[in-house]
């Protein structure tokens, strides 16, 4: 029988739980706008626009409920929306769309007509709409030209 000092115990068990612990913070990938998406499996999809879109539901790393547009022919997603106790990562969610978005931020914050607590951002591709206070924050961004046939903006909730 072979022995093991303390110390050989210690580095190994620090080793697994260094690699189980890494195998649980594996978040799967989110598509952003404009990307293709595929629903998780076993995830529950709700329709819009009478089944020309689904939605994919899923809570961030901050506790925030983000649902993710994709539309059922494309397989594109072509809205975001969330609510919950922080942002989630709106340039992650917008993907190559953020570079629009933050050009027409910046347009607005020169013009001054940006809200403290609330603001619409039309970009040339994309909209982005954020309101709440700390701890209290909704929002929704899509992508215009995106929308299925069948779907509106008032299906993106």
């Amino acid at each position: 029988m072979k022995t093991c000092s303390l110390t050989q115990v210690g580095r190994v068990a620090a080793i697994a739980c260094a690699l189980s612990s890494l195998s649980f913070a594996a978040v799967p990938a989110r598509a952003a706008l404009g990307d293709t998406a595929a629903a998780p499996a076993g995830a529950a999809l709700r329709a819009v626009g009478g089944g020309a879109g689904h939605v994919v539901s899923y809570v961030d790393d901050g506790g925030t409920t983000v649902n993710e547009y994709v539309g059922s022919a494309s397989g594109t997603v072509f809205a975001y929306t969330w609510q919950g106790p922080v942002q989630p990562n709106i340039e992650a969610l917008l993907g190559g769309y953020a570079a629009d978005w933050r050009s027409a931020t910046a347009a607005l914050h020169a013009t001054g007509r940006n809200g403290l607590h609330a603001a619409r951002v039309d970009g040339a591709q994309v909209v982005v709409e954020t309101a709440g206070h700390m701890r209290a924050y909704v929002g929704r961004a899509w992508l215009p030209a995106a929308l299925p046939a069948g779907v509106s903006v008032e299906d993106i909730q």
